[in-house]
């Protein structure tokens, strides 16, 4: 899906020589959706996230022009796959990393996809694209990228479940934060679809 440049008009006032003018500053706004983070969140407190309504959310109140998903493959999962293809077609950008499978000690397997790198990379690559960027995500890692981009004058957004949210990233001064959970109304997947789409989750760790 082509994506078209989103823009939120800034006023700037420029002083040249004894008069004041008002110029019109084009921000461009990126979204970095950790996966895990975000499912396993809401799904803790007892709802999924229509991914639909998210897109169409992030695009309309914080005009992002670019909304990257970052999670983990499974290639003999075709429920996952399948739902990778709706969320293309919805106009993410997928980043996906291959799922690991390590066998614990007492004979248990955990599934792992550690996305964390990718899209602090991700993040880095684009950073001269935008001028405002939002986290779905309340990782503390992220710490260190969001306290480099507030160095930088970047406006800084993040969306996360407060409770699975880092205190270090809620002690940021300067960010925005907003609970998750209150766009529950917003952005609550409805029973009927919940039924239809069975997805396995990203099992990004």
């Amino acid at each position: 899906m082509l994506h078209r440049p989103c823009f939120v008009v800034h006023f700037v006032r420029t002083l040249i020589g004894d008069r004041i003018y008002i110029v019109k500053k084009k921000s461009t706004t990126y979204a970095f959706i950790d996966a895990s983070n975000i499912i396993y969140g809401t799904q803790n407190e007892g709802w999924k996230v229509d991914f639909k309504k998210l897109y169409k959310y992030l695009t309309e109140r914080y005009k992002c022009s670019k909304i990257y998903y970052f999670a983990g493959l499974e290639n003999k999962n075709t429920k996952q796959q399948k739902f990778y293809k709706l969320l293309s077609k919805i106009g993410y950008d997928l980043i996906l990393k291959k799922v690991k499978i390590y066998i614990q000690p007492d004979g248990t397997k955990v599934r792992k996809a550690n996305c964390d790198v990718d899209l602090t990379f991700y993040a880095m690559k684009d950073i001269d694209r935008f001028n405002r960027v939002l986290f779905l995500s309340g990782d503390g890692d992220f710490e260190i990228l969001i306290r480099h981009f507030l160095f930088l004058k970047k406006g800084v957004f993040v969306l996360a479940n407060s409770k699975r949210t880092a205190r270090e990233i809620k002690q940021l001064k300067n960010i925005q934060f907003n609970d998750l959970g209150v766009l529950k109304g917003t952005l609550e997947l409805d029973q009927q679809k919940r039924r239809r789409l069975r997805t396995s989750p990203p099992h990004v760790l």
